[in-house]
């Protein structure tokens, strides 16, 4: 039987994570029907768009006040189309748009799943009740976000990260570098400035400044990792000054196993670098109001989810107007001249590979859905 699915994702990873679990869904049952918000990789797998993440693309308090009508509009339009017979929504990430989807779906009686939990554990406890509310299936990525959820007498099912079975390199670095006219011997340096035009347009110009030094210095070959749904237009405009910086598209993880350091925008790209024991610089850039609000909001000492999650400090936080060419290079620079501190990092990002574990994230929570949809 036909099954309505509305299913939003807000940023490029969601729409990556939300693509692989529509794909085992569908494994499950053939006639269920999506729509939604997501990206191109949602679109492939067969969801009918409402809008397109690249038209969400807001990060940070002020920039989100600044964009709240056309928030409004985007809420009604997932409104009507949640009065279309709509069996359940599922959630993936995005806390501050889709909380509130939560909220209105639970008033209109439609079922809440949410995939990719809110960073509860990092911005406090207070919002806990809003998943107690809202949320009727909760899917985790973390292990101990489901002790965290236990501790708060709501059931959470850890079913494993999605991006485990995402990083699949099969291409061997000779090659990757022969398809790419990279030369054989100069080490990689991997920019990656976000999957945001906001977070390309503020990072950018200070990573490919400090690239260039760092090229001339160490004769290190900067490659940068092109969003695939960002136009090429916005890295090429950016990057006119700099006709050696290699653009690469589609390649974000071949070119994160091969690269010898990296830098990086806060976010799931720090993971999957962590992932492949890349060391990294990271760089966190919002407005001053949501950086100040969110000092007073979170509760951890760490950005990077490559640092939380290997449980330390390993890898170099560079934030807000600490963000500079000189600062960023300097971080860099360390890994190209300090043999012993570029071993111990690779060695403790290890830890990460172990706390995420084996892949199957996808199809785990595909069976998880599908037997609540199938009670319904």
């Amino acid at each position: 039987m036909t099954q309505k699915i509305m299913i939003i994702a807000g940023e490029a990873s969601g729409d990556h994570h939300a693509a692989d679990l529509i794909k085992a869904l569908k494994a499950k049952n053939p006639d269920y029907q999506f729509s939604g918000i997501g990206g191109n990789e949602m679109k492939a797998a067969g969801v009918e768009l409402l809008y397109h993440i690249s038209q969400l693309a807001i990060l940070g308090i002020t920039e989100v006040i600044k964009h709240l009508p056309f928030i409004r509009k985007v809420l009604a339009a997932v409104k009507k189309e949640l009065q279309k017979d709509t069996a359940a929504i599922i959630l993936v990430d995005y806390p501050g748009f889709n909380m509130r989807v939560a909220r209105i779906a639970k008033k209109m009686g439609i079922p809440v799943i949410y995939y990719i939990s809110p960073q509860l554990w990092a911005w406090g406890e207070k919002r806990v009740e809003k998943m107690r509310r809202f949320v009727d299936l909760l899917l985790v990525i973390f292990r101990f976000e489901e002790d965290f959820y236990k501790k708060h007498d709501i059931t959470a099912h850890f079913v494993g990260h999605p991006m485990v079975d995402q990083i699949d390199i099969t291409q061997s670095e000779s090659d990757f570098r022969k398809e790419n006219r990279i030369p054989e011997t100069p080490p990689i340096l991997g920019l990656f400035p976000g999957s945001r035009e906001m977070e390309v347009r503020n990072l950018l110009p200070t990573m490919l400044a400090a690239a260039e030094k760092a090229r001339k210095e160490f004769g290190c070959i900067p490659a940068i990792g092109c969003a695939s749904h960002l136009p090429e237009e916005l890295y090429g405009e950016i990057c006119e000054p700099y006709p050696d910086i290699m653009l690469l598209k589609s390649q974000s993880h071949l070119l994160m196993q091969y690269s010898f350091a990296a830098m990086v925008a806060s976010g799931t790209a720090t993971l999957e670098l962590g992932y492949q024991q890349t060391p990294m610089v990271v760089l966190y850039a919002v407005s001053p109001i949501t950086y100040w609000l969110g000092r007073m909001l979170i509760k951890i000492d760490n950005i990077a989810m490559a640092n939380i999650v290997a449980g330390k400090n390993v890898v170099p936080e560079i934030i807000q107007k600490e963000i500079t060419v000189e600062n960023v290079n300097r971080a860099v620079n360390r890994y190209f001249t300090d043999a012993d501190y570029y071993k111990t990092v690779k060695k403790d990002l290890g830890r990460i590979k172990e706390v995420l574990g084996d892949g199957g994230a996808s199809q785990r929570t595909a069976e998880k859905i599908h037997s609540f949809l199938s009670d319904l």
